[in-house]
């Protein structure tokens, strides 16, 4: 809350006046005149509230002021409330008082009128929401207002994850959704997908793809994705379990109900991309046939990404794997749950304990095979730095051969037509001036030829002689290289039982979490 005072009156005693709902609505009318739209609560001035009171007929009249006063607060406090900014207001003949408060006490007022301008856009979006319903219960909100909405939390240097989370709080509130509605960040686009009951399918269809047959799915996704989906849906995997099924909050029981539709949702977000819309009503079939074929790849990339809370020593993640224990217990409500405990294909169970001390041991083995990964490439790019050098050493000495042979094959001329200008120069004594000047130009052009020659020999030697250090430098470089390659093999080999032990446990864990 930030105190923004108009003058240094004191605040007078409240007035306990019957409050008119006539006079409040009245003068929210008035307000809605005379006030800029999205006005922001601290730019609610002096001027603003004279010009208010002057409307109301008191500008002059303290005695009829004293009657409203009251109903003026009120209606100041619901206009600032029609745009979900909340205020305290106490006011007087001749001043006011106003406490804002701040979507976030800790927020810059800039930030704040951020959030709130983003509000206002998502009232907007929502009051315009059958624009953006390419299916009855999907609403997706296309990039240009994502981008628009993100934009000022960038340039106030908040995080994303900062940002999604009011604007999910902000959609939340303002699209009036219920706690089984989920809301996804993807592909630049922000999606809301309404709680469905499951479709009522006749008796005798096929019920795995909401009544499609699993001949016209198959065709539908080899038409669509030839290469398959999968590649597209880890893109999105890890954006939709930090926002859908974050392992640092959630809860086994909220996972359990949750992941099904979670997942459901994130492909169809994905099909609505790709799927022409003459399409768009067999999304709830083909969602249902992608699922079940990407199924345990999506699960097993979750139980991974779970695991890696527990590397982390996350303790709601620790708590959510000591959940699992083979075990019934009674819910609140006395309802029966079966758990389960981790069991890997080798009839291994794991406890949260065994997890954690696997998850260590984890993590180093990462480290050590990171830094010899480091180490191994910086090797191989030494060899490939001397390698590059030495070939364009050659490539100089190649050039500098060939202005050679050039050289080689002018030198002759240039002096066999010396010799004939001499010849000619004593038989033609006449023309001894032309030919003289000739003679020196040509010798100039003679004596240049000799200096480049000269130069480029010596420049030749240099070039071998670095040719041969580098030969030497890449020989060595490949040395460490072999020498850093059977390291790295080593490594490999010590920390593939630990590597496979992880994969054994995140196969594990993924059985384990697809069991309800």
């Amino acid at each position: 809350m930030r105190l923004f005072k108009m003058n240094e009156h004191n605040t007078p005693q409240a007035d306990t006046t019957f409050v008119n709902p006539k006079i409040v609505s009245d003068v929210i009318d008035l307000l809605n005149t005379i006030l800029p739209k999205n006005l922001y609560a601290l730019d609610f001035t002096l001027e603003h509230y004279f010009t208010l009171l002057k409307k109301l007929s008191l500008y002059e009249k303290e005695e009829y002021f004293n009657d409203k006063k009251e109903a003026i607060k009120k209606a100041i406090i619901n206009y600032f409330a029609q745009s979900n900014q909340d205020v305290d207001i106490n006011v007087s003949f001749k001043t006011f008082t106003m406490h804002k408060h701040f979507f976030d006490h800790s927020n810059s007022e800039k930030l704040d009128r951020t959030i709130h301008r983003n509000r206002a856009l998502i009232n907007d979006l929502e009051s315009r929401k059958a624009e953006f319903l390419p299916l009855p219960f999907l609403v997706s909100i296309p990039n240009e207002y994502y981008t628009q909405i993100m934009q000022g939390y960038i340039e106030h240097q908040q995080s994303m994850e900062s940002a999604r989370y009011i604007t999910r709080q902000q959609v939340d509130h303002i699209f009036s959704l219920d706690e089984r509605d989920i809301i996804f960040f993807l592909r630049g686009k922000i999606s809301i997908r309404y709680f469905t009951p499951p479709k009522k399918i006749p008796e005798g269809i096929d019920k795995r793809f909401s009544g499609e047959s699993i001949e016209n799915m198959e065709i539908m996704y080899q038409t669509y994705f030839p290469e398959g989906i999968w590649p597209m849906i880890e893109e999105v995997l890890d954006d939709v379990l930090k926002d859908g099924l974050n392992f640092s909050v959630i809860s086994n029981m909220t996972f359990s109900k949750t992941f099904i539709p979670v997942f459901r949702s994130m492909i169809e977000v994905l099909l609505l991309d790709i799927v022409s819309e003459s399409d768009r009503p067999k999304i709830e079939g083909q969602t249902g046939y992608i699922l079940r074929l990407h199924f345990q790849k999506i699960l097993l990339h979750t139980s991974k990404n779970l695991l890696n809370f527990i590397e982390n020593r996350n303790k709601n993640a620790e708590k959510f794997i000591n959940y699992f224990t083979e075990e019934t217990i009674i819910d609140m409500n006395g309802n029966k749950i079966q758990k389960y405990a981790i069991t890997d294909k080798r009839n291994n169970r794991w406890n949260c304990s065994a997890v954690i001390s696997l998850m260590m041991q984890y993590k180093q083995t990462k480290i050590k095979v990171a830094a010899q990964d480091e180490v191994l490439a910086i090797a191989q790019e030494r060899v490939n730095e001397s390698e590059k050098d030495i070939e364009s050493e050659k490539k100089s000495k190649h050039n500098f051969e060939k202005e050679l042979e050039e050289i080689a094959k002018l030198l002759p001329d240039a002096d066999m037509k010396l010799m004939s200008l001499k010849e000619k120069l004593s038989l033609n004594p006449e023309e001894s001036e032309a030919i003289k000047s000739e003679m020196v130009l040509l010798n100039d052009y003679y004596n240049e030829l000799i200096t480049k020659k000269k130069n480029h020999t010596a420049q030749l030697e240099v070039i071998n002689s670095k040719i041969t250090n580098k030969m030497s430098e890449l020989a060595q470089r490949n040395i460490k290289l072999t020498y850093e390659q059977k390291i790295h093999k080593t490594i490999l080999e010590q920390t593939a039982p630990v590597i496979e032990m992880y994969e054994l446990v995140a196969d594990a864990l993924a059985f384990t979490l697809a069991k309800r």
